[in-house]
């Protein structure tokens, strides 16, 4: 099957049925094509953001929300709200290492906000960068001559104990389900038959995204956009760091 036919099928099915779907959204590659496409198969589509003001994602999110013609629930994170969300999502998730904790919290938020809001299902990225080998990690890989198809194979087998556990458990927590269709059965059997190599052609990480991003009809600002890690758009990571040095949240 085609790669843009199998993240159509797996987004209409995510948002099927829904009255008012959401998609988590950074204005990045990863969650432009899910809007997009969540877009054509349910009008009502919102898009929810997270970070401090100033931050990348949220004027990366402000910008392609509006290429895309698509509303935009922003949560705008302050100071005061860091220490009850980190300590939130610790309980939860049993979790406190500081890149997870501040991965998880980051989503605890949304979910709330979500909840609040009476929506039912976050459509969620996750797992795009395994998938198609995303991380600055892998283009280093790809570079020295590793074996591609096993390293994303290990990627993938090791996503739900890294991050797929952590944020369904943070969903369920606040009465949301997370919808993550470049987990499905349809697209990962796309993808596992593509030679991880070709997701490094033309001298692109995710080139197979990318193009698929491009056939759909995505602005080239869009598809073009480079990785940035959701800590470091948000702004997360280095709040946390100046309170965790002022003493003023724990991990």
């Amino acid at each position: 099957m085609d790669l843009v036919d199998a993240l159509r099928g797996a987004v209409e099915e995510s948002v099927k049925g829904e009255r008012k779907p959401a998609v988590l959204f950074s204005g990045g590659l990863d969650s432009s094509v899910l809007a997009f496409l969540a877009k054509k198969a349910n009008a009502k589509t919102v898009l929810y953001v997270a970070g401090f003001e100033g931050s990348e994602d949220l004027a990366q999110a402000r910008a392609n929300a509006a290429l895309l013609e698509m509303r935009l629930v922003e949560l705008v994170l302050k100071d005061e709200d860091l220490a009850g969300l980190v300590e939130a999502a610790k309980k939860i998730t049993g979790e406190t290492e500081f890149m997870k904790i501040e991965l998880g919290f980051i989503l605890l938020a949304l979910c709330k906000r979500a909840k609040k809001d009476g929506l039912a299902v976050l459509v969620s990225g996750t797992g795009a960068e395994e998938m198609f080998l995303g991380y600055h990690s892998h283009s280093e890989k790809c570079a020295a001559g590793e074996d591609l198809d096993a390293l994303r194979g290990r990627e993938i087998e090791g996503l739900y104990e890294k991050d797929v556990r952590r944020s369904e458990k943070i969903a369920a927590s606040c009465g949301v389900r997370l919808a993550l269709p470049f987990l499905s059965d349809l697209v990962a059997s796309t993808v596992l038959a593509t030679p991880a190599k070709e997701n490094f052609e033309g001298g692109e990480n995710k080139a197979l995204l990318r193009d698929a991003a491009r056939r759909l009809g995505l602005p080239e600002a869009v598809c073009a956009r480079p990785k940035r890690a959701m800590q470091y758009g948000t702004g997360v990571h280095s709040r946390l760091l100046s309170l965790r040095r002022k003493g003023l949240i724990r991990i």
